[in-house]
């Protein structure tokens, strides 16, 4: 390993990375291997999509009959459960579309208020036991609602969480909320019962953590818990509450110094200092990433150029994509980077209708009308269908991969 920095980090973390109200010391370090991913971009080249995806990509309209509308681009969160798909509006409506599969509209949950039974806001949810709980309300409480968005209870809570994912191996509940001073921490843990709090990740005063959101921090895949934070370069599983480092991105000269950052950040002012990180910032873990058995994630930037950075995992292999990524599974539109899970094993992004469209027409053009017909009878079929039943529609189009196994 040519960074000294990572040997040394890691062997901080067996003493420190876990603390919990049962003042617990040993670091539970697991004997799965370390995963370090080595970003070189002397190695950065095209990517497709066949690479890492399987061969059909599911399009799915949004039809919402409601009458109020959906904001195709700004959707911070989109899941699968079952049979449905769960929107997250925390910024038009503040509540909670449903779709069946297909994108047809079912209902909502809204409860927009100041008294009991009502929020004023919410940043996030998680369905458990054929319940809709969510976390992040304001005023500070947890909310539980019926998958049909029937109101069931409500608990006060003392900490503003903006996470929230459940450990099926562990059957432990994991919380995440901001930290600021000392004595603090990230993540909050509790058992099915909501007992048996743990603490861990204590907040750093030497680390620089931003201001991002808090919602992609933590993942799952395959019952275990991941997390993740911008401007660092660690992955950790959860085990009983303790975070052990797994995956370890090795930038080399390529990573940001975590001390520019932080003095940017004291001297300048909020604009200075995001035009430092749209133009100038080197690598660091950003908020889109995901995990899946056979692969991981994350899309960064390297002084104004973005890149998706893929590791699979069965042969240790780290893949630097510039770009965008050739569509070779059905040459519809190209996709620049991956900003939703909507489940394990399932990925995408979203684009409005209309927009759709204007690509289906775009590969009209380049086709001539003989080549077009067939190229929508056969591989382009899906992305043809749902393009012209949405041409006018300001709503979503959710573009969904299936990642290799």
């Amino acid at each position: 390993m040519k960074n000294p920095l990572i040997f040394l980090f890691l062997v901080c973390c067996s003493f420190f990375i876990s603390c919990s109200s049962k003042v617990e010391t040993d670091s539970g370090q697991s004997s799965d291997a370390l995963e370090i991913i080595k970003v070189d971009l002397s190695e950065a080249r095209e990517g497709k999509l066949s690479e890492f995806f399987e061969p059909e990509i599911e399009y799915i309209w949004l039809k919402d009959d409601s009458g109020n509308g959906l904001i195709g681009r700004d959707i911070p969160r989109i899941f699968f459960h079952e049979d449905r798909i769960y929107v997250l509006e925390i910024f038009g409506c503040k509540c909670i579309q449903i779709f069946d599969r297909s994108g047809k509209y079912l209902n909502k949950i809204i409860s927009y208020g100041e008294g009991p039974g009502e929020y004023l806001d919410f940043d996030d949810a998680i369905i458990r036991n054929d319940e809709i709980m969510l976390i992040g309300v304001f005023p500070s409480k947890l909310m539980w609602f019926s998958l049909e968005g029937k109101f069931l209870r409500e608990q006060k809570v003392t900490d503003q969480f903006g996470a929230v994912v459940f450990s099926d191996l562990e059957k432990r509940y994991y919380f995440y909320s901001s930290a600021f001073a000392e004595n603090e921490f990230f993540i909050s843990s509790v058992n099915d019962s909501f007992k048996d709090t743990i603490k861990a990740i204590p907040f750093d005063p030497e680390l620089y953590y931003g201001m991002y959101s808090d919602r992609s921090n933590l993942q799952t895949s395959n019952g275990r818990v991941y997390l993740s934070r911008p401007f660092q370069d660690t992955i950790y599983y959860a085990d009983q509450g303790k975070f052990i480092p797994k995956l370890v991105f090795d930038f080399g000269k390529y990573g940001q110094n975590q001390d520019e950052v932080k003095r940017i950040d004291e001297d300048l002012e909020p604009l200075d200092l995001m035009n430092f990180l749209n133009n100038r910032a080197k690598f660091y873990i950003s908020t889109i990433w995901y995990i899946a058995e056979s692969q991981l994630y994350a899309r960064m930037s390297y002084e104004k150029e973005s890149y998706n950075i893929f590791f699979t995992r069965d042969d240790q292999k780290p893949h630097v994509i510039k770009g965008e990524f050739v569509n070779d599974l059905n040459e519809s539109l190209h996709i620049s980077s991956f900003y939703h899970q909507f489940s394990n094993g399932k990925t995408g992004s979203t684009i409005p209708g209309k927009e759709l469209f204007k690509f289906l027409q775009k590969k009209k053009a380049e086709l001539g009308q003989e080549g077009f017909e067939e190229y929508v009878k056969g591989k382009g079929k899906n992305f043809a269908q749902v393009a012209f039943a949405a041409k006018d529609s300001e709503n979503p189009v959710l573009i969904v991969y299936t990642v290799k196994k």
